[in-house]
């Protein structure tokens, strides 16, 4: 297993009960403490383990993620290298740090280099949760307005402004729809992970087909594109396209 193989995850990317669920990047080398995390962690994140900082950078630049745990000492980086590193790249994901070092210089260091939190081992797994709750609540209040080309979701409200400024409200159902395809702006979307995502078990797959005509006749054709025999994704309204 080379370094950009040295990876687990304990479900399929496309299960569709895991998709509303905060995506979470695990990164330690230690293999009984990230075994054991991921055992507690899986429940309620979408998680996933790596062992080295290069993994986690590869990581980066192929999933989005909310949140990331990062040991203090990796065996190819030292932790804050891996912060330090990610926020010269613009990376604003929050980051907690977990390291056996407690003295409050290197609580200081960390914190310096970019880390939003820090955590002292040995610690309990409900203090590691919560946590883990509080960065993702700060984030994700950031992050509930969604670009989608010169159009903005904005998640919270329950509405999608035009590039002209223009509000258009839409009914809660379309609202969850096109929360869901925003969790992966680039990933096409089976209409059976839509409506896992976004509708109950009990609903028809058409139901997808009726709501995307829905947001098509309220915005632009071009906000969600259809993929041929596959599904829907996200598309890139620009400006000059006609309403």
């Amino acid at each position: 297993m080379n370094e950009l193989d040295d990876s687990h995850s304990r479900y399929a990317l496309s299960d569709p009960i895991k998709l509303l669920q905060p995506s979470l990047l695990l990164i330690e080398d230690d293999p009984q403490m990230g075994g054991i995390l991921m055992e507690l962690l899986e429940d309620d994140y979408r998680a996933h383990w790596v062992t080295t900082g290069k993994a986690a950078i590869h990581e980066f630049g192929m999933n989005p993620y909310d949140a990331v745990i990062v040991d203090r000492r990796l065996p190819d980086m030292d932790g804050l290298d891996f912060v330090r590193s990610a926020r010269r790249e613009g990376i604003t994901v929050p980051m907690l740090m977990l390291t056996a070092l407690s003295s409050t210089e290197e609580i200081v260091s960390g914190l310096d280099a970019g880390a939003n939190d820090y955590l002292s081992k040995p610690f309990r797994f409900e203090e590691l949760n919560a946590r883990i709750r509080s960065l993702l609540r700060g984030y994700q209040a950031q992050q509930q307005s969604h670009a989608i080309g010169d159009w903005t979701f904005k998640e919270h409200r329950g509405l999608i402004e035009s590039p002209s400024g223009i509000s258009i409200q839409l009914s809660p159902a379309e609202a969850s729809l096109l929360k869901a395809l925003c969790i992966n702006p680039d990933r096409v979307f089976t209409r059976k992970e839509l409506l896992m995502a976004a509708f109950s078990r009990d609903a028809g797959e058409g139901t997808i087909d009726t709501y995307v005509s829905y947001i098509r006749q309220k915005t632009v054709k071009g906000l969600i594109m259809t993929v041929r025999g596959k599904g829907y994704c996200l598309g890139n309204p620009m400006e000059s396209d006609p309403i």
